[in-house]
């Protein structure tokens, strides 16, 4: 069956956004679990086999769309923009208000998609679970290695627990989608600092 490709012209990055936006839009206008390559593709003016070219199924562009939204809010990785501001309690305030930044940016429609393939059972999140805690890992190791540095004394702690303030954030978001500045602080004086600090 030949499928009518209304714009031709859109190329490179430029499609490639066109499909992230036409992808966003319908989980919001139809859900994610009712959404189809063909719905995308007519939104986004292009073909069903230009997507299955690129991802081979929804969930893996789900999950380009996240990294894509992350890398946005981000300007780069996680770790990269992690600051000495010259205290632990400054550090975490600027790591959390940092990861909030990414949450805010996928958006809580995509961070429902991706509850829909955990609840799934999709065999492919758990393997990006461990990428990403993998990473969060190393960025409390160094935020902890600078409080260290600076003499502050700090708890030895599991991986597990290096993974609480993300954990933190992403619940609340998932949960109640109200996460400030307010409630930032609240997380770093009440429940992190305890945690991390003797």
């Amino acid at each position: 069956m030949n499928e009518k490709i209304v714009n031709t012209r859109k190329r490179g990055d430029t499609l490639i956004e066109s499909i992230y936006d036409a992808a966003v839009k319908l989980i919001k206008e139809v859900g994610y679990a009712n959404l189809t390559f063909q719905q995308i593709a007519k939104a986004a003016k292009t073909s069903r086999s230009v997507l299955y070219r690129r991802w081979a199924n929804m969930f893996d562009l789900l999950m380009e769309i996240v990294d894509d939204r992350s890398s946005k809010a981000l300007g780069g990785q996680l770790i990269d923009r992690i600051k000495n501001t010259g205290t632990l309690r400054g550090d975490l305030l600027n790591l959390l208000t940092i990861y909030q930044s990414i949450y805010a940016e996928i958006g809580p429609e995509i961070l429902s998609a991706v509850l829909f393939e955990i609840g799934q059972g999709n065999s492919k999140v758990p393997e990006a679970e461990v990428d990403a805690e993998a990473k969060n890992i190393l960025v409390m190791r160094k935020l902890l290695k600078n409080a260290k540095s600076r003499g502050e004394k700090i708890k030895e702690v599991s991986d597990i627990t290096l993974t609480l303030p993300f954990n933190l954030i992403r619940m609340e978001n998932l949960m109640y989608k109200n996460v400030d500045s307010n409630q930032i602080a609240l997380f770093v004086d009440e429940i992190l600092l305890p945690v991390f600090t003797v």
